[in-house]
């Protein structure tokens, strides 16, 4: 018990000497410039209290007595992208950048999920065992693609699909466990 505490206490330190528990998160926030002007001499500070004065200090007189206010500026909007009204947008946008994907298909409850699946070609596809109760099943390509291989429990098998068509696999002794795979 007196190791787990100590361990803990560790953890935490390291933490906090990092600096991870500063206020400098953000929380999604993003720093956009208010419209101030930015390039300001030496001679001209700006006001620490949000409002975006500016106080401009003399040498010879060192009060921060006189103010100026930008009152010509505003602040500039970050640009945002809005769906048209109508729209409902879900989940993650998926950017193509052309790479090979890979796509898992579950066996499970003795069905294959999904049982149809569109790929590229250079995807790769795995099928793995889930199914409850636990046992071993026999894979099958209808076209020959691969050596029939049994899954274990939580065990997967991989194959990269590398010319287009359709293929058929199965599942020995388990029909409602068949699929496609269309590669485009």
């Amino acid at each position: 018990m007196k190791l787990k505490v100590l361990a803990l206490l560790f953890v935490l330190s390291a933490v906090v000497l990092s600096g991870c528990t500063g206020d400098n998160v953000t929380d999604g926030e993003v720093n956009v410039t208010d419209g101030v002007n930015d390039t300001v001499d030496e001679n001209t500070t700006i006001d620490e209290n949000g409002t975006g004065d500016v106080i401009a200090v003399n040498e010879s007189d060192a009060s921060p007595d006189v103010t100026e206010q930008n009152d010509t500026t505003t602040p500039e909007q970050p640009a945002v992208n809005v769906p048209a009204e109508g729209t409902v947008t879900q989940g993650p946008q998926v950017i193509d950048t052309g790479a090979p994907r890979t796509y898992t298909i579950r066996l499970e409850k003795f069905l294959s999920t999904p049982s149809t699946l569109q790929v590229a070609t250079e995807d790769t596809v795995f099928w793995i065992n889930f199914n409850d109760p636990v046992r071993a099943f026999t894979l099958v390509s209808e076209n020959g693609l691969w050596e029939n291989r049994s899954i274990g429990y939580r065990q997967a098998f991989g194959y990269t699909f590398n010319e287009t068509g359709t293929y058929n696999y199965s599942i020995l002794a388990f029909p409602r466990m068949s699929g496609t795979i269309i590669v485009k």
